[in-house]
């Protein structure tokens, strides 16, 4: 069986953002997907076919932050 994660994440793009961003909470997620829609629409149309953005894991990167929330909660 093939491991088709990259470094506990879905994909390269999805650990991507994680890494430039560095989310601590679903704000911060929610600010990282803005910034990256509108970077990705300054992006000239042939440089579009470059980026991975379309497989950026977003409700990997919310969900990541439901399991500490309800983790706090409990405490």
């Amino acid at each position: 069986m093939q491991d088709n994660t990259y470094n506990g994440w879905t994909n390269r793009a999805t650990w991507l953002v994680n890494v430039w961003f560095s989310p601590e909470s679903r704000d911060d997620v929610e600010s990282a997907r803005a910034a990256v829609e509108e970077a990705e629409d300054s992006v000239p149309d042939f440089m579009r076919d470059f980026l991975c953005t379309n497989e950026i894991n977003w409700d990997e990167l919310f969900s990541h932050f439901e399991e500490e929330e309800d983790e706090s909660d409990e405490e």
